[in-house]
């Protein structure tokens, strides 16, 4: 099922342009981040299914609250919860036993890591609309697996601009293969008014 879904997703095309790399953001600056939807590896006990985690840019509270976006249903909705300590390969390999390609989704790999810093990696628990929330399949639409995490106060405009408080975020966001055609990454752009200079996203998804 999950490896069905995701190979409907690579055919659809989600953005425009992409723009440059982020820089560095402030300990005060809103975080955005990605978030994945996964279970466990086949065969493992306890069979654990639909499991959201977070791909965060810096360290995060236990208990923040953010929103994701319903990409199909041009929404945001609230909320997931961060709902454990960081994350580590040891800790996602053995506590929600995942397969290995999903742990590299979450923690990057070297060249991910050398643009965009050491991943922050949590365990979410579903609140609020977001636990009866309804996704559509329609067109191949995939966001049940994961997307854009935004901070909780987050709204999307008509236009598709991010509003976050009194600042417009334009989004744009792109979908490309992998090289060896067992996945997708999905980039998200969000730019805030000049100078400030763009957030950029990037969520994996490989094929298991």
């Amino acid at each position: 099922m999950q490896s069905r879904k995701i190979t409907a997703a690579l055919i659809v095309t989600l953005g425009m342009t992409m723009a440059g790399s982020a820089a560095a953001a402030g300990p005060d600056a809103p975080v955005f981040g990605g978030w994945r939807n996964l279970h466990s590896a086949s065969g493992a006990e306890p069979v654990l299914r639909n499991q959201p985690f977070a791909i965060l840019p810096r360290e995060v509270a236990k208990g923040e609250r953010f929103a994701i976006l319903d990409r199909e249903n041009k929404q945001v909705v609230c909320c997931l919860v961060v709902d454990s300590e960081r994350l580590d390969a040891i800790a996602l390999e053995t506590r929600y036993r995942l397969p290995g390609v999903w742990i590299a989704d979450l923690l990057g790999n070297e060249d991910y890591n050398r643009r965009h810093g050491d991943p922050h990696v949590f365990a979410m628990k579903r609140e609020g609309e977001l636990v009866d929330h309804v996704f559509s399949q329609d067109g191949g639409g995939y966001s049940d697996l994961g997307g854009l995490l935004l901070p909780a106060g987050a709204a999307l405009e008509e236009s598709g601009s991010i509003k976050l408080g009194a600042t417009r975020y334009r989004l744009q966001a792109q979908s490309q293969r992998f090289a060896d055609d067992n996945g997708a990454l999905d980039r998200y752009t969000l730019q805030p008014p000049a100078p400030a200079a763009p957030v950029v996203v990037e969520v994996p998804y490989s094929t298991y």
